[in-house]
């Protein structure tokens, strides 16, 4: 780990992962020639080396992305990280995320592209390759339609198991409603009331009107709306 006065002297600095060796060179090469003060660095020399330079450029397999990256983040939050790869999916954007990596880009860039990438991390902003959008959107539809389906199913279940009339007076036990409530909300006695309550609770296997609800709400058959 590094002493707090290391700590400080790593401030603001940026770590660009590229997963292609052969990039490694143009990148430092292209920051450089745009007076940027870049090297290429070994990720094994970064804690014995004076790290004077406020850019670095790492080579690091595919594989080792996420666990250098977080263990750079534990060394130091302060650090920015930018990670280039030939290839990723929603899952490893999501993690990198997590680990507070700052960049995210696919190798395929050109020069004014690299620097508006590194401009913008050392703004303090997240940067996310705009090719990657479609992978955020494809997931968010995915997560939709799953829980519309979910829905449907809780739906069907509730309705094979329960009849409309039930239904209607768990969602008002819900709101609170005593049974005298209830048969004044929906024009029956409340004997009849609890009778369909003393029904639900068989049905449900609960022990109480309680844990029906809790039961209901659990399964998305109600809400509290």
């Amino acid at each position: 780990m590094f002493t707090n006065k290391e700590s400080k002297h790593h401030e603001n600095k940026t770590f660009i992962f590229v997963e292609n060796t052969l990039f490694v060179s143009g990148i430092c090469s292209i920051l450089i020639h745009h007076n940027l003060n870049a090297r290429k660095i070994d990720f094994n020399e970064i804690n014995t080396s004076d790290l004077n330079e406020q850019i670095f450029i790492c080579h690091v397999k595919n594989e080792e992305m996420g666990l250098k990256s977080q263990l750079l983040k534990l060394r130091d939050q302060n650090i920015n990280i930018v990670i280039i790869k030939n290839n990723i999916d929603y899952q490893e954007i999501e993690s990198l995320m997590e680990i507070g990596v700052n960049g995210i880009c696919l190798t395929e860039i050109d020069e004014q592209y690299l620097l508006h990438i590194v401009r913008q991390v050392q703004n303090g902003q997240f940067f996310l390759d705009s090719r990657l959008i479609h992978l955020i959107i494809q997931e968010n539809s995915r997560l939709n339609d799953n829980e519309k389906i979910k829905k449907e199913q809780d739906y069907e279940a509730m309705n094979s198991l329960l009849t409309k009339r039930e239904i209607e007076i768990l969602q008002l036990l819900a709101q609170g409603f005593s049974n005298i409530q209830i048969g004044s909300e929906l024009f029956i006695s409340s004997k009849t009331v609890k009778n369909h309550v003393s029904n639900i609770i068989q049905k449900l296997q609960v022990s109480d009107r309680l844990n029906a609800v809790i039961f209901a709400l659990k399964n998305n058959w109600i809400s509290l709306d």
